[in-house]
């Protein structure tokens, strides 16, 4: 019997090898660890956006009605002025305006924007082949202001004249909004030169004006360029309500009775009915203070309407690493200690740990509004979401939920938290990973050392041993006991005795040997004789038999696991084929062929049309798939009978029957006899079956998309199996 000789030093290191297991122990408990974190930061988020949903529920003031009561926002007509972080220069340049122009606040009108005719109006709809105004805006806000540039297109500048009353006689820009009682107030930019200007108050039923009053308050300029003319305005927040609408008016001929001969206005809406204009929404300052409030610095924080526009950003998702904030995280790092440690572990922080990135890139605003779970807390379901920057430098976790207005929902808060807080704490418990890991590999380290210097002393004491006695068992010099104290140093000393003794006892028995050798030179012959009689006689040969049984059982057992083994393979190699457009048609006319010639005693009739019938996948599997079936067709087949192969197709799909004369299957198998280990053989063969061709067969009409299926015909008491595969429209036999 071969036993396994393992050394002292081997089994050392195989009991000290478990220690080794405490660091991949500890690791996994970190990523357990770190998913109940990853839970506790959802939860606390959760909760952290429903408490900032509460204290923002039922505030009428933080959004605006108007936009509120409208299902979809129209572009153009429906403001949302982009946040500016530097003030506006009023000089009619579009330079400032640069970096803040989007698709949310510049829009483009033209001819097809011209206001329908009203009735307080004297203009009419012109064709648009006769409009020569069109211009571009920009709306922005600032702290308490608004900011507007219009870039006008225009042929001919009408100013107004120094001596002229009217202020809508010549070419202007009117504004209309409302006040806090919805009512309508109306302003008009009309300026003699261009220049420094200021607006014009109109007159209306409710603020019992007769003439246009100057607004001082609304200031702007206008600017000549070679296509027209800027007008670039500052309105102070107080002065723009929830609605908003704004034309300019073009007046290209002028009687001369200062009676417009024609005029065109383009722009949003009218300006004559609050009814008509759009919408106009700046984020009320009140949600600014109720967030402040909440004292939440280490997380993002983000208010949407129901439009998904946002009313608020407070703080950067960068610097957004959530509650798990610790100073033991944070300490400096410029004592020895820390030095040492940084210098021993940073091999490792490149290889296994990942320092949360300083600066990452996410989608914009508008993206993320679009994520799921937004949707959901604007359909009045709170959500979380998971997700990655778009470079996979930061993890990002973003919790939302509904605010509500008089019961339905108004808008959502988006609080978000990046998981660098709970990767600095992996971070910090994986360090202490690595540093026991290292003392568990010095501590091994020095157990192999000190057990190979064991295992030395103990092979000196054992060559001093066998070289103590010679072949012939003869004493030829005594042991030198080592001089250290413990155990090996025992053994050495006692084993140094004991061979003094031996040695003493062996002269003795070497000196009784000539008194015995004649006494035993008798029985020592009789043994001999019956040694040399045994020989002679002839050993039993039986065991031939034996062998070659033997043989066979290791050749029915490896066929037996290549068989099981083959579906395994199958499927790796399934994940890493491409798929390519093939004749089926070619493929079954070859491989018919084929089968002729393998199964000489069985006959095989191909129906097929002469029409290529092109399929996308691989052509070797789908070959392998007909042979795994024409063999099971044979083996069951009645010889004297046809195996029929029939191929149809149409303009989706192609059908490929193999149908044999033979056995039924059984009812109780129709439904299970493609699937793995099931086989219906009742008789047993000298090639095992394990019932795993047909499972192959399904496999790879799986990865081409198919079907396979088998069936009875009991009228001719016959086998069908029947593959069904997508045909592709493409013509590559051209």
């Amino acid at each position: 019997m071969l036993r396994l000789r393992l050394s002292l030093t081997t089994k050392l290191m195989l009991v000290a090898s478990f220690l080794l297991a405490v660091p991949f122990v500890g690791y996994f408990y970190i990523d357990g660890m770190e998913s109940l974190l990853q839970k506790g930061q959802e939860q606390n988020l959760m909760g952290n956006a429903r408490g900032l949903a509460t204290a923002l529920h039922e505030r009428p003031n933080l959004f605006n009605k108007h936009a509120s009561y409208k299902k979809q926002l129209e572009q153009g007509k429906d403001f949302f002025p982009t946040l500016i972080s530097t003030a506006i220069a009023l000089d009619g340049k579009i330079d400032d305006w640069l970096p803040y122009i989007n698709e949310q606040n510049s829009n483009m009108y033209d001819a097809k924007n011209q206001v329908k005719k009203h009735q307080q109006n004297n203009f009419s709809i012109i064709d648009e082949n006769h409009v020569s105004l069109s211009y571009t805006t920009h709306i922005g806000r600032y702290r308490d202001y608004v900011y507007a540039f219009f870039k006008v297109t225009d042929n001919q500048i009408i100013y107004r004249s120094a001596k002229q009353l009217s202020v809508t006689r010549n070419d202007h820009l009117e504004l209309a909004t409302i006040n806090h009682d919805n009512q309508l107030i109306r302003y008009v930019f009309s300026a003699f030169k261009p220049g420094w200007n200021s607006a014009y108050l109109m007159p209306n039923e409710h603020n019992g004006l007769r003439f246009p009053q100057p607004e001082n308050r609304i200031q702007g300029t206008i600017t000549t360029t070679n296509l027209g003319y800027n007008i670039e305005l500052r309105i102070p927040n107080e002065l723009v309500g929830e609605k908003f609408s704004f034309h300019i008016t073009d007046v290209d001929e002028r009687g001369p009775d200062s009676e417009l001969n024609m005029a065109v206005n383009i722009g949003t809406s009218h300006t004559q009915q609050a009814s008509d204009l759009g919408t106009f929404t700046v984020p009320s300052k009140q949600i600014e203070r109720i967030i402040e409030a909440s004292k939440r610095t280490h997380s993002s924080i983000r208010v949407i309407d129901r439009h998904q526009r946002q009313l608020l950003q407070k703080g950067q998702l960068v610097n957004a690493t959530g509650a798990w904030i610790n100073d033991d995280l944070t300490t400096a790092q410029n004592s020895i200690f820390n030095r040492i440690k940084n210098w021993v572990l940073e091999p490792f922080y490149a290889l296994y740990l990942v320092k949360p990135a300083k600066q990452f890139i996410t989608e914009d605003v508008r993206i993320r509004n679009q994520q799921t779970h937004i949707k959901q807390a604007l359909d009045g379901n709170p959500a979380s979401y998971w997700w990655k920057s778009i470079d996979n430098k930061a993890v990002i976790l973003s919790a939302a939920h509904p605010i509500y207005l008089d019961g339905k929902v108004e808008g959502a808060i988006i609080v978000e938290e990046t998981t660098h807080g709970i990767r600095n704490i992996r971070n910090k418990a994986i360090e202490g990973i690595i540093i026991t890991s290292l003392l568990i590999a010095f501590s091994v380290l020095s157990l192999f050392i000190y057990s190979l210097w064991t295992s030395l002393r103990i092979r000196r004491l054992s060559r001093q041993v066998e070289s103590a006695v010679d072949e012939d068992g003869h004493f030829k010099h005594d042991i030198v006991p080592l001089k250290q104290g413990d155990e090996i140093g025992d053994v050495s000393r006692s084993m140094a005795n004991i061979i003094n003794q031996l040695g003493q006892y062996n002269g003795y028995l070497q000196t009784m040997s000539s008194r015995l050798s004649h006494e035993l030179k008798t029985p020592i012959s009789v043994v001999r004789s019956s040694l040399e009689m045994m020989e002679q006689n002839a050993l039993p040969a039986n065991s031939e038999r034996y062998m070659q049984r033997a043989k066979e059982g290791l050749n029915r057992l490896n066929s037996m696991l290549l068989a099981m083994s083959e579906a395994t393979h199958l499927e790796q190699a399934l994940r890493v084929t491409e798929r390519s457009p093939f004749n089926l048609t070619a493929l079954v006319e070859g491989c018919t062929m084929g089968y002729q010639q393998v199964y000489h005693d069985q006959t095989f009739v191909l129906r097929n049309s002469n029409e290529p019938i092109c399929v996308l996948g691989s052509d070797e599997h789908i070959a392998q798939l007909l042979d795994k079936l024409i063999s099971n067709a044979v083996e069951f087949s009645q010889q004297d009978q046809p195996i029929t192969i029939t191929l149809v197709a149409d303009h989706q799909h192609a059908q490929l029957a193999v149908e044999n004369i033979g056995p039924p299957l059984p009812n109780e198998m129709s439904n299970n006899i493609f699937d793995a280990m099931v086989s219906i053989r009742e008789n047993a063969s000298a090639t095992p079956h394990l019932g795993i061709g047909l499972y192959i067969a399904k496999l790879i009409a799986k990865f081409h998309q198919g079907e396979i299926s088998a069936c009875n015909d009991e009228k001719i008491q016959s086998v069908k199996f029947t593959l069904t595969l997508p045909t592709t429209n493409e013509n590559f036999f051209v």
